[in-house]
């Protein structure tokens, strides 16, 4: 009977025992809960608790911060620069359809005419007002090429072996084309021409190869993409110009409203003709607004500056001050630092002082104001499908908020948009 008493003692105190350890490990989970979890999520709560959900602000207005419009230029008459070749033929075939066979003799596409060439002209080809020719894989033209406020000229994997003159074409086409393979010089406003091209129409020349000097006068939209050029590309009052990936013997830029220079080649094998600035290889004139970048170009041959800015305008429309912590143009990080100023024109937070305009980084946007950022952009080299004309920027605030937009050279803000919240995993957030 006592030893049975003594075991039921000893399996009390066991069980007292075990009781007191999970009365300790209670107590211990209370003290943690008590103390060290609002200390956790006070330090979480500056986003989670609601900032970056107060946090609004959305894109009102983006444009180029110059007022992008081209100077005007007279444009050549047609067949006045290879006065050899002329613009009215005394004896000619009139093309009415296709040549699909060797021709000797010169072609005239008549007004309103439509002609496609795949074969070979043993003479020059005339294209009058209205007309629409195309010269494709397999068309040769063993002379000259003159079109007059035609409608269209094609060249696709053509041969031109003289001049060729476009003069107020609506739309030029020109791809995995040779110009002038016979090397002869026609002097424009300088010796050596290979090709003109003037008036306000759409040019696009790309994969081809030219010997000789390219003129590109008051163009609408002109674009010259991946082209070997062994003389100087001219491009003058065009509205909007895009010269990228090529190898040319020098560039010469007057007179745009919006030029975009990347990733070319100048090899310095001619220079700009005009004085003062003879013998230089890259000349940057009055263009209204120019991006250039990733070029390589001859040390000490540049004449004159590129300066290319844009501005965007974001508004604060929540309850919260904004704090843009990042800036992302064609999805890279911004290269430099942006300039800003407040709409109120207020002094704003510049760092650790207070300025009317900052040059410096966070961004910051108090409550119902606006601010105008304005950004120096350098084109990527060849990064982009092209055509391209237009440049994409992202806004990123403290909280993880961003706003993004398109820029277009031409028309400005695609259209304004709100602030999104980025996929994020909390805590902790900044």
């Amino acid at each position: 009977m006592l030893s049975n008493l003594r075991r039921s003692r000893r399996g009390v105190a066991t069980i007292i025992a075990e009781v007191m350890m999970v009365l300790i490990v209670i107590l211990m989970s209370a003290i943690v809960y008590v103390w060290v979890v609002p200390a956790f999520t006070s330090q979480a709560s500056k986003d989670n608790a609601g900032a970056a959900y107060a946090e609004k602000f959305e894109t009102v207005r983006a444009q180029f911060a110059n007022n992008a419009v081209s100077s005007p230029e007279t444009v050549a008459a047609c067949g006045s620069q290879d006065t050899s070749v002329g613009c009215a033929p005394s004896s000619y075939l009139t093309c009415g359809g296709s040549i699909t066979s060797t021709y000797t003799g010169n072609v005239l596409v008549p007004v309103n005419g439509v002609c496609v060439i795949t074969s070979t002209v043993n003479g020059n080809v005339y294209v009058y007002p209205g007309g629409n020719l195309t010269v494709t894989t397999g068309g040769i033209i063993n002379g000259g090429l003159e079109a007059d406020s035609a409608s269209s000229v094609t060249l696709t994997n053509a041969k031109v072996s003289g001049f060729t003159g476009l003069y107020n074409v609506q739309t030029v086409n020109i791809s995995g084309s040779a110009l002038n393979t016979s090397g002869q010089s026609i002097c424009t406003d300088a010796c050596g021409g290979a090709l003109y091209a003037g008036g306000r129409g759409y040019f696009s020349m790309t994969n081809s190869n030219v010997t000789g000097q390219v003129e590109n006068e008051v163009g609408h939209n002109t674009i010259v993409n991946n082209n070997r050029i062994t003389g100087r590309l001219e491009i003058e009052s065009a509205d909007l110009g895009q010269i990228i990936n090529n190898v040319v013997g020098s560039l010469d830029l007057d007179a745009n409203g919006t030029i975009v220079i990347a990733g070319n080649t100048v090899t310095g094998a001619t220079g700009c003709p005009a004085p003062p600035i003879a013998g230089k290889s890259v000349c940057y004139g009055s263009n209204a607004w120019c991006g250039t970048g990733n070029n390589q170009i001859p040390s000490g041959q540049t004449n004159g500056s590129c300066i290319g800015n844009v501005e965007v305008d974001v508004r604060n429309t929540g309850s919260t001050p904004v704090t843009f912590v990042a800036v992302y143009m064609t999805n890279i990080p911004l290269v430099g630092v942006p300039s800003w100023q407040l709409a109120s024109r207020n002094p704003t937070q510049c760092g650790s002082g207070q300025s009317a305009t900052c040059t410096l980084l966070p961004i910051v946007i108090p409550v119902g104001d606006m601010v105008e950022i304005t950004m120096g952009w350098t084109a990527p080299s060849g990064a982009f499908p092209l055509p391209w004309n237009y440049i994409y920027f992202i806004f990123v605030s403290s909280h993880q908020n961003y706003v993004d937009g398109y820029l277009y050279f031409q028309q400005g803000l695609g259209m304004p948009l709100q602030s999104r919240l980025e996929q994020r995993i909390c805590p902790p957030c900044y």
